[in-house]
């Protein structure tokens, strides 16, 4: 299996498919098996080289339990650790919720590294809040820590609806304290601050419209920037969206084609 380090954490990454290089940076909880399970490497392989990684803390990368090791210098550094040892000097990216903040972390201090940027259930617009209080989401992994994967489980039910077998089977793999740890740094993650609006190559950002915290920002960064664009999936909110599969990757491959 093919690992990079980036300051002594091993970061596990997987190659597949054929021509321009397309990294792919799933959201809290997931790993590559996300890209492969709801089929997208299978409509990407044929036309792009796909890098899929899991993110640390998470799948087979190393997993730290201390919240400083999830700066998004560090993450960011991961993704570059992966192009180096593949010898990558740019290539498009795409990233699903905390993946998509880091593509705009990326494409903000490393942007001659990046060619396109697609980024869904994220609000380019964030902004960093100066009181810290918990959410529901943290505390949601607080609590397995304690009470074990059950309560992880029956929290994000509680607090996303119905999950997928897939889905579910992923969240029990998890390793608590790895994740609550991740998450308390990205609630304390610096905001965006509209440099986003900046950015230079061609960005397309997605959301479902039941995702509060991400539609609003997604759409109208699109409309503020003139390389912007932005679709949206109805009815979906921010787990259901991250698989909308057969509507995502048609625009994704028509985004990345033009």
């Amino acid at each position: 299996m093919p690992f990079t380090n980036n300051q002594g954490v091993q970061i596990y990454y997987e190659i597949e498919g054929q021509g321009p290089p397309l990294i792919l940076a799933h959201g809290i909880t997931g790993d590559t098996s996300f890209w492969r399970g709801y089929g997208y490497v299978d409509q990407l392989q044929d036309q792009y080289t796909t890098i899929l990684f899991d993110a640390r803390g998470h799948g087979n990368s190393d997993k730290p339990h201390e919240a400083a090791a999830y700066s998004h210098t560090q993450m960011v550094g991961d993704v570059l650790a992966i192009m180096d040892d593949l010898g990558i000097n740019t290539t498009h990216y795409w990233g699903y919720s905390m993946g998509g903040y880091v593509g705009f972390q990326l494409a903000k201090f490393a942007p001659d590294r990046i060619i396109s940027l697609i980024a869904g259930g994220t609000d380019p617009l964030f902004t960093a809040q100066p009181n810290f209080e918990p959410s529901p989401l943290l505390t949601i992994f607080q609590r397995g820590i304690t009470e074990g994967t059950d309560a992880i489980v029956e929290g994000m039910r509680a607090l996303f609806g119905s999950l997928t077998p897939q889905y579910e089977a992923r969240l029990r793999s998890l390793d608590p304290q790895a994740m609550a740890a991740c998450m308390e740094n990205a609630e304390k993650r610096p905001g965006l601050d509209k440099t986003v609006l900046s950015l230079t190559m061609p960005c397309l950002f997605y959301a479902g419209e039941e995702d509060d915290g991400c539609y609003q920002g997604s759409q109208l960064a699109a409309a503020q920037m003139g390389n912007g664009r932005f679709f949206s999936l109805p009815g979906l909110n921010h787990v259901s969206a991250s698989v909308a599969v057969d509507s995502i990757v048609p625009e994704v491959l028509s985004f990345l084609q033009n």
